[in-house]
């Protein structure tokens, strides 16, 4: 008997998946067209925020697939990472709202930097996700360049990580995030340029008190 490459199936299995709840939000937002009352709209508006995320982590899981097997081809692009940044606060701005956090950006107007850019919307959703459970008032994305490196952080004001117990931290982290971190490490690594690796950090935020994640890509 042939062996079954069960990962490929897994793969098209996720992507059928993804297609159908991207269905299932254009069938929700008629269904918010026509609702009156403020009570039935905002419960429409968490189904809505829910999918989203259930969508963005098909991708990811997509993208983790095509990782892993180095089945997904790297395509580097200088960017602004003003409007990087302006265009992942726009798309996620909603779901923060609905559990009334703020979410922000800084950057330099004029920095520009290399990187793929459909790989790390990806990975900054999945921080963002990640964020929205633990952070209390506030989220910021910041980027910046760092000893030859472009540093794209997401930080809140939440708990933290706890230095004295790293490993209950991580285990909380990666419980709620799925592969989110394992995701996010191996599309830093992807990007390598004059033998230099992208990698990621893991720590406290001084800015909001929080966590921090960094993602550090070579430039």
């Amino acid at each position: 008997m042939k062996k079954i490459d069960i990962s490929t199936i897994l793969a098209s299995a996720i992507h059928e998946s993804k297609n159908q709840v991207g269905t299932l939000l254009y069938q929700l937002q008629s269904i918010k067209d026509v609702v009156s009352s403020d009570s039935g709209k905002q419960q429409v508006e968490k189904l809505e925020e829910g999918l989203k995320q259930l969508n963005d982590e098909w991708v990811e899981y997509l993208y983790l697939y095509k990782l892993a097997s180095e089945g997904y081809e790297l395509h580097c692009d200088f960017c602004s990472l003003d409007e990087f940044l302006d265009d992942q606060v726009f798309a996620l701005t909603q779901s923060a709202n609905a559990k009334k956090l703020e979410l922000s950006y800084s950057t330099d107007d004029d920095l520009v930097a290399a990187f793929d850019e459909r790989l790390l919307t990806a990975v900054v959703s999945t921080g963002v996700y990640n964020a929205l459970r633990f952070a209390q008032s506030k989220i910021q994305i910041s980027a910046q360049l760092s000893n030859g490196f472009l540093e794209i952080a997401i930080e809140d004001d939440g708990k933290g990580f706890d230095h004295k117990d790293l490993q209950e931290d991580e285990l909380l982290f990666e419980a709620n995030t799925g592969l989110g971190l394992y995701f996010a490490e191996l599309s830093a690594k992807a990007h390598v340029k004059s033998e230099k690796e992208g990698y990621i950090e893991k720590g406290s935020s001084t800015y909001l008190g929080g966590a921090k994640l960094s993602i550090f890509l070579p430039q």
